[in-house]
């Protein structure tokens, strides 16, 4: 019987959105943010094979795990049309997603066989820029949520999505695919991770200080049961790892790195994303409702 009541009590580990079904959503929050950020990132230096893979992996993979994760995907369509997207950030988000979807396939097909529209395509960033964070904000959106519920959440995914279409930008550039954006692809991935790396010091630190279950969250994240795959995972891989090879290629310049290098940095990249997201959706806790009690107890995990 008191187990019942040990939500009231103690740090509950949320499980909705990581369990089961759950780990649908964080695929496809990982790949759709990708995808847009992919397309986001060539965009801007005009490879319409790179904008397509970025279109592929947001609308097939990541669209598809979302699908899966809404449980009746023949019926998500009621989404788009009904007036939900007033109140909740899933149905913000796939609006926005399908508008993005729709306005970048459509420029696509217009580089390809006819005239592209300047218009068109900003307006298909834009919804791809809104694509990108939308996860951010769907999480923070959660009050209950210490970990989740910080400003800095949409931020932290807007820029851990454009690195990682920087990064398979770079990755596909190095392979053929518009070899002269490799530089240019380089030098946002340089900004980007030293954002990333400050950024998400800040997030943790000021998470730990916003509550008791923030500062609970992120001590199961960083010294508790998922610990190891912080460290592990997230800093020496997904960290150290791409930091290490951008200051070589800041010194010795993006030709004499070996391809093998940097296609190792990128995996290692995308790994480290990835895990941060997990870690972040597992390690969310719900603020007890007897905030004087759980003080006494101990944190899961």
């Amino acid at each position: 019987m008191t187990e019942s009541y040990d939500w009231m009590v103690k740090y509950t580990p949320q499980a909705e959105w990581i369990e089961r079904r759950g780990i649908m959503l964080w695929l496809a929050f990982f790949f759709i943010e990708l995808g847009a950020g992919t397309f986001f990132v060539s965009a801007f230096f005009g490879i319409l094979p790179i904008m397509l893979t970025g279109w592929l992996l947001c609308a097939v993979i990541g669209g598809g795990f979302h699908l899966a994760f809404l449980g009746k995907p023949q019926r998500f369509w009621r989404i788009l049309i009904s007036s939900g997207w007033k109140t909740s950030w899933i149905s913000r988000g796939l609006f926005f997603v399908f508008l993005f979807l729709v306005l970048g396939l459509i420029h696509m097909i217009l580089s390809q066989w006819a005239n592209p529209s300047t218009a068109l395509l900003v307006a298909a960033n834009i919804f791809c820029f809104l694509t990108i964070i939308y996860g951010g904000f769907a999480m923070n959106y959660i009050n209950g949520i210490p970990l989740w519920n910080s400003a800095l959440l949409p931020i932290l995914y807007l820029i851990s999505g454009i690195w990682g279409g920087a990064e398979v930008t770079l990755g596909l550039t190095l392979a053929g695919a518009g070899a002269s954006a490799g530089l240019a692809a380089e030098e946002w991935i340089r900004l980007l991770l030293i954002g990333f790396l400050i950024l998400i010091l800040i997030y943790l630190i000021s998470v730990r200080y916003t509550s008791q279950t923030g500062q609970a969250s992120v001590r199961v994240m960083v010294q508790g049961k998922w610990s190891a795959l912080f460290w592990i995972g997230v800093v020496l891989i997904g960290m150290v790892v791409p930091l290490i090879t951008v200051i070589f290629s800041f010194f010795s310049g993006l030709e004499a790195i070996p391809a093998a290098v940097f296609y190792a940095a990128i995996l290692c990249g995308l790994l480290g994303d990835l895990i941060v997201r997990y870690l972040i959706l597992r390690c969310g806790m719900y603020n007890p409702l007897i905030q004087s009690s759980a003080r006494t107890v101990s944190v899961p995990g």
